[in-house]
């Protein structure tokens, strides 16, 4: 099917297609599925990538938001059997049900950049977990997902808890219609066997980190007092308790490091 036959991006929904076929094939060579396993394509869009996974995979469920791609991807895909297309928002698809009966799945698209992170995070926090994510995102945001110790950010902290990141290549905006103003990446993501941090303690974990990430370029001592999780004045005495220097940043705290900082501030609390 000619590209002047495909539906236009649309702006609002952050749409801009992929076309360089030499980036279509290494992302789906990067995906790797077996025989038995479903690959979950997000945003098809024109169906550039679909068509990639296709030849190289049994089982394909690409979801789509925007009603005129779902008809145009349904139109172009008609007869091939082993591909599904879905009108589905993949921030609260229902996982479980779509993979149901596959031996496992795996994660594949090029993710619209301002939804990037709760698409990843809902399929990193609601079971069952792919095998793993290769998707693309702006370049500043997958190094951000990968960052070693550190350099995290609240991103970094968010993804790395349930899995392992690392950057693949980059893509320039002229291999995509119409160009992004930025370069973008593809990332793999791979979830770990057991969050680094339990269940039980998920929700404190991440309301300790992400208030004390409301002032990331203060020393911590001082944007945990601000964080309201210890009692005015006692940051110091806090951090120090558990070996962390007062006077690093957020950024330079590993998870292990915001763990010991939870139990602390609970028996101060307590």
């Amino acid at each position: 099917m000619s590209r002047s036959s495909s539906p236009a991006a649309r702006k609002s929904l952050g749409q801009h297609f992929l076309l360089d076929q030499s980036i279509l094939d290494r992302i789906a060579h990067a995906v790797g599925a077996a025989d038995d396993e479903l690959v979950i394509e997000i945003g098809p869009g024109t169906g550039q990538l679909t068509a990639a996974l296709a030849e190289r995979y049994r089982h394909i469920l690409a979801l789509e938001v925007d009603e005129r791609m779902v008809r145009h991807c349904r139109n172009r895909f008609r007869g091939i059997e082993h591909v599904q297309i879905i009108q589905a928002d993949a921030r609260d698809a229902d996982i479980g049900e779509m993979v149901s009966g596959y031996a496992g799945y795996r994660v594949a698209g090029n993710l619209p950049y301002f939804a990037a992170n709760p698409i990843i995070r809902r399929f990193l926090e609601h079971p069952p977990q792919p095998r793993d994510m290769v998707v693309m995102v702006q370049r500043e945001v997958a190094e951000e997902i990968a960052a070693p110790p550190g350099a995290y950010s609240l991103l970094s902290i968010g993804i790395q808890v349930y899995a392992a990141a690392e950057v693949l290549f980059t893509v320039p905006p002229e291999a995509f219609d119409p160009p992004p103003k930025v370069v973008s990446a593809v990332v793999r993501i791979t979830p770990r066997h057991q969050p680094l941090v339990p269940a039980e303690d998920i929700d404190a974990f991440f309301t300790l980190v992400s208030r004390t990430f409301k002032n990331p370029r203060k020393q911590l001592r001082n944007a945990l007092d601000r964080s309201t999780m210890v009692p005015e004045g006692t940051a110091r005495e806090v951090l120090e308790a558990v070996g962390i220097d007062p006077t690093l940043r957020p950024e330079r705290l590993t998870i292990d490091d915001w763990r010991r900082l939870l139990q602390v501030t609970r028996t101060t609390d307590d």
